[in-house]
Formats: C-alpha cells, structure tokens, sequence
C-alpha cells in the first residue's frame, strides 16, 4: 500500500512539476515536410525520385534507384521527432502507385483504447477493490499485444491490416500469503484495422475463456462458473486531434453458460497531448486521459466505467514506451469468473509499449 501512494504522489509530482520543460510535439505534416528538405535541399534528391510515408513519428522511405539511401536514412532519423525509419525495397509503392501488400505493416492504424482494461497489453497495476463482501489489495497483471500479419496502408497512412492478438490478465491477492492467483482471463483474437484520414476502426472476432486460482479454490471454495465465450466485436474511432472519440459494440456468437445476454455496447473519448516534458536526455513525456464506457445486456444495460490518466514516455527512434498512470473502475467486474458482482478500484499502474 505504501509502494502504491508513493508512486501516485511521484507520477503526480513528474506530471506537474515546473522543473520540466515543456515543448510541442511535431506533428506528422511537419515532419514530412521537414523530411523532404532534407532530401531535396540537404542530399539534392529530385522530388519525384522517391516517395515518403509518415504516420505518428514513423517514416517509410522509397529511395527508388538511390544510392545513398541509407545515408538518407540516418540524416531523417536525427530529426527531433522522428521515432523510426523504414526503408522500403523495391517492391516499395511507387509515387501515384496503389500501395502493395506487405508482410508486417507497422503503422498501427486503429490504436488501442487508452482505458479499456480488456486490451491486450503488457502491464502490472496494483489496486485497492471495493467489493460487496470486502475490501482488499490486489494486483492485476497483464501480457499481450496485437500483431499486424498482413495489410495494405498507402503513402498517406489509410488503409488496412488484418493480424492476431492475445491477452492474458491475471488478478492477484496481496494480502495473501503467498500472493494467491484469484482469477485469469485468456483471449485470442483475430483483428481487422482500417484507417481513412482521420477515421478509424477495428473488427475482431475473439475468444476468452476464465478460470479461478487453484488456492483461492481451496481457501475460498466460491461457487465456480465456467466462463467461455466467442465475440465479434466493431469498434470506430474518430480524431478530433488530441482528442479521440469511439464507439461500438460486440455480440456474443458462442457462449458459456448458455443463458448470457449476447450484446454489449461500447463508447469512449480520449485525450492525448501533444506536448512535451523532457525528463532526462533523450527521454520525453506526454499527459493522457481515457474514459472508456461498457454497458452489458445481461446486466440491464448498466453502464460499467473505466477511467485512465497520467504520462506516456517514449523516445526517439523507437516504437517502445511507458506509461504511469493513476485509474479508477467502477461497475461490473471486468474479471470473468466474477461478471455478475459489482466492484469499484482506485489505483496506480505501469503499461510496457512494445
């Protein structure tokens, strides 16, 4: 408890405090023109001899018949703001050309909601959970990610990926004596993202399946439920730049038990800065908010609320970064074997970008 406190007033204190310094994020459109200066002024790159492609600090180059490509590629990677730059072989898109599939795609079209505590991510949040029966510290750990296998994304970022994601959220006592497993949730996934301009979504079909900890069966001895289940789900995203707002919903297309409501709704908005405090050398950050809204049938349609703020830090050159967060819930539990009870938390959490 006392690790938890401390780290929420030090997440507190690097997101306010006046002794770092501030400044604005480039965007993509600055970055890509300052891009072609280099190219063009700095290396002598004709404008038709190659094509660009920049999406949230990411560059793809196409050198075409150039040479010195590669020189190009450490002169943009030294720009402040850059994260990373690709070269393209040469199955590249040429200028004007359709964009060609490719194996791997980077950019992530449709980004995952910042609070949402059911999406794939690598993270560790201690909480404290205000339950009908008790109140107790416990720590949810999470492994996951989404994987882009295939897709089509043009010069200007819009297109389509579809790929694989897996998620596994397990729920730990720390009052236990032996930290006992309480619950685990395992899904996998099958997702489709798309972007046009500032549109964005996803269609998923995924399976999850719940089971509780075997010393919590034995000390506890609760009434086990056999969670399982099958979703599709839709989700569309708009960018209101730094805000996002999203909406949608998932009907169950196999479940277990058998009498589950089948549909969800699903909503929520999002604030991403786009300035930035620099910590260290090399190391900046940007303030988040997320507040991401559920609302199941089989619970009458009650509305389940997440909520999610603190810093991201990331670097340039790289697609890696951290988040420190302060979050709340409060609502149904998003823990499977325990769907029905209704719980509320408060906490403090670290989330690996990978």
């Amino acid at each position: 408890m006392r690790v938890a406190m401390c780290f929420a007033v030090g997440l507190l204190w690097l997101a306010g405090s006046p002794a770092l310094a501030t400044a604005k994020l480039p965007d993509d459109a600055y970055l890509a023109g300052y891009a072609a200066a280099v190219l063009e002024q700095r290396l002598g790159w004709p404008a038709d001899s190659y094509t660009l492609e920049v999406s949230d600090g990411r560059l793809r180059l196409d050198p075409q018949d150039h040479a010195d490509a590669t020189a190009a590629g450490e002169a943009l990677a030294a720009i402040d703001g850059v994260r990373k730059v690709r070269l393209a072989d040469a199955t590249g898109t040429a200028a004007g050309g359709a964009a060609p599939g490719r194996w791997f795609p980077t950019p992530e079209l449709f980004r995952p909601a910042l609070a949402d505590p059911k999406e794939p991510r690598f993270f560790v949040s201690p909480r404290h959970y205000d339950t009908d029966t008790d109140k107790l510290w416990l720590v949810e750990v999470g492994y996951g990610a989404d994987f882009p296998v295939y897709g089509r994304i043009d010069e200007a970022g819009n297109g389509w990926n579809i790929g694989i994601s897996g998620g596994l959220f397990g729920l730990f006592n720390l009052e236990g004596d032996s930290f006992d497993l309480i619950n685990a949730d395992y899904t996998v996934g099958m997702p489709l993202a798309w972007r046009q301009g500032r549109t964005s979504g996803r269609l998923r079909l995924y399976h999850q399946s719940s089971h509780l900890g075997d010393e919590f069966l034995l000390t506890a001895a609760p009434e086990r439920i056999n969670l399982s289940f099958e979703s599709l789900e839709a989700l569309v995203a708009y960018d209101l730049t730094p805000f996002r707002v999203y909406g949608g919903g998932e009907v169950l297309v196999h479940r277990e038990p058998a009498d589950l409501d089948r549909l969800m709704a699903h909503a929520g908005a999002e604030y991403f800065g786009d300035s930035q405090a620099r910590l260290l050398p090399g190391l900046r950050g940007r303030p988040f908010i997320g507040l991401d809204l559920k609302s199941f049938a089989e619970h009458d349609w009650s509305v389940d609320g997440s909520l999610k703020l603190g810093m991201q830090f990331d670097a340039p050159h790289t697609d890696h970064y951290l988040r420190l967060m302060v979050e709340g819930y409060r609502g149904y539990s998003p823990h499977g074997q325990f769907y029905s009870d209704r719980i509320s938390y408060i906490g403090v959490g670290v989330l690996f970008g990978i």
